[in-house]
């Protein structure tokens, strides 16, 4: 059994619809407060790598891991940043 045949059922709905949130969220990224495009990258880390689970498609794993790499390198740069403004740090990791 691979693992695309072991998904419960409805998931491929549920992928579906948050693919288009996420597709709608880029939209709205470079206009987006720090917070929010921080969101947005862990939204994109996550969801690529439950795409990957979905699939079964092992061989496309980097592509999650990368954004999961770019979206704690914006995060670790954020906080950075608002050190040193004397800014609130970010908002934690919600995903």
């Amino acid at each position: 059994m691979t693992a695309r045949q072991a998904l419960p059922p409805g998931t491929d709905t549920v992928l579906i619809a948050e693919v288009v949130g996420l597709l709608n969220s880029a939209e709205h990224y470079l206009t987006a407060g720090a917070d929010a495009r921080l969101h947005y990258l862990d939204k994109r880390a996550a969801l690529l790598h439950r795409l990957v689970d979905a699939t079964g498609l092992e061989s496309s794993r980097y592509l999650a891991q990368d954004a999961e790499d770019r979206a704690a390198d914006a995060r670790a740069g954020a906080e950075a940043l608002a050190r040193e403004c004397g800014d609130p740090p970010p908002r934690p990791r919600q995903v």
